[in-house]
């Protein structure tokens, strides 16, 4: 009688989390710091020092505890190519602060699923940044409505909600973040690219509305360029395509 309760009891979880995808805030603190906080090490000892005597003076000990230095960031680079006539003004205006680096230059043919929004051997500016990749959230549950950058039911403001209230937590609040916006395959890339700019800078602005510095966040469009499935793939394939990636900026 006790195998059907173990079974029940490891398979629950799992399914709560695939359903709902949701996590708690402090989980999403935990994943949005990355491997920016420092770690606490307690030397593993009896009592510490105490309950030694010297020359008849009982000393009183004291429990050490050692805290290890800030571990350094690991470093991803994320770019985008962004045709030289539509860089989006809060990506200028992050290559003036130097968050970002822009470099004119031809663009690759893509090599996933989905086309980059300028074609291959076309000039075009090469958006470059580095991500603490530890630090990654992916977001699939945002959803808004077709062509649009509005959200499509009340639940997705809550998933953004939610993410105001942790990136407002005291121990992120000199960390800068990247909001990319991602696509799937269908339609034109270049429709694409900017409708996921829109879509990145529209959960900015609601992040900005409920609390957020919006000069910690920069919004980046990806449109189809890192699609894992083709065009013609089934819409539960496709949906996942359609997220949002959050990122913590290296400095």
């Amino acid at each position: 009688m006790k195998l059907p309760t173990i079974v029940l009891a490891l398979s629950a979880p799992f399914l709560v989390v695939t359903a709902t995808g949701q996590e708690t805030t402090e989980e999403l603190v935990k994943r949005l710091r990355g491997s920016a906080g420092e770690k606490e090490n307690t030397p593993a000892t009896s009592g510490g020092m105490r309950g030694i005597s010297t020359r008849g003076l009982q000393t009183r000990g004291i429990s050490t505890r050692s805290i290890a230095p800030a571990a350094q960031p690991k470093a991803e680079t994320r770019s985008v190519y962004f045709s030289t006539r539509g860089i989006p003004k809060s990506v200028q205006v992050a290559a003036e602060e130097d968050k970002v680096k822009l470099e004119k230059t031809t663009a690759k043919a893509s090599s996933g699923a989905g086309d980059n929004a300028v074609a291959a051997g076309e000039e075009a500016v090469e958006v470059k940044y580095d991500v603490d990749p530890d630090s990654k959230v992916t977001k699939d549950n945002i959803l808004f409505r077709k062509g649009s950058a509005d959200f499509a039911d009340d639940a997705s403001f809550q998933v953004v909600s939610q993410l105001a209230t942790a990136l407002k937590d005291s121990s992120l609040a000199k960390l800068k973040y990247v909001i990319e916006g991602h696509a799937s395959a269908e339609g034109s890339a270049s429709a694409n690219q900017n409708l996921s700019q829109r879509r990145a800078e529209k959960i900015v602005s609601v992040l900005g509305s409920l609390g957020v510095s919006k000069d910690r966040l920069l919004p980046v469009g990806f449109g189809e360029t890192q699609a894992r499935f083709p065009s013609h793939s089934s819409e539960d394939l496709l949906r996942q395509d359609r997220r949002v990636l959050i990122f913590r900026l290296n400095d």
